[in-house]
């Protein structure tokens, strides 16, 4: 299987690969390296699991529907179709900013998934860098450099 393997920083796409191997051994490995870069006096490591619906417009070309049928492809009404994507996102350099919620700011992440096509590699860069993109702490919290 093709994997996308993403990572942003502060707001940037750094890496973005695709590599071949099943799914989970490719996030171990990477959580591995993650974990080489985490600093755990500072940060939280976090390993987050999301399925995600993606939907598309019919028609979907047929190279397309092979590659999908493994991820649950279904029809969604009369105009589109629905899979399921599986995305994990590895946190290796956070900060929490209000234990209430349970919000953190990202600094660095990977994101992971089953490579489908370049139009989703797209969208999944630009979900990256916005996971990683400066935000301002609440008011109340201290930025620490």
């Amino acid at each position: 299987m093709k994997v996308l393997v993403i990572r942003a920083e502060e707001g940037k796409v750094t890496e973005s690969s695709v590599v071949e191997g099943e799914l989970e051994a490719v996030v171990k490995e990477v959580a591995r390296k993650a974990l080489e870069e985490w600093d755990p006096r500072v940060s939280d490591f976090i390993v987050i699991k999301e399925v995600r619906e993606v939907t598309l417009g019919l028609p979907i070309p047929g190279k397309l529907v092979d590659i999908l049928r493994p991820f649950g492809l279904r029809r969604k009404g009369s105009k589109e179709a629905a899979f399921d994507l599986v995305v994990y996102t590895i946190s290796f350099d956070n900060r929490l900013v209000s234990e209430e919620e349970g919000s953190y700011i990202e600094n660095k992440i990977y994101l992971i998934a089953p490579y489908i096509n370049d139009d989703l590699r797209a969208e999944l860069e630009a979900q990256a860098a916005g996971i990683v993109s400066p935000k301002q702490a609440p008011e109340g919290i201290e930025e620490l450099e």
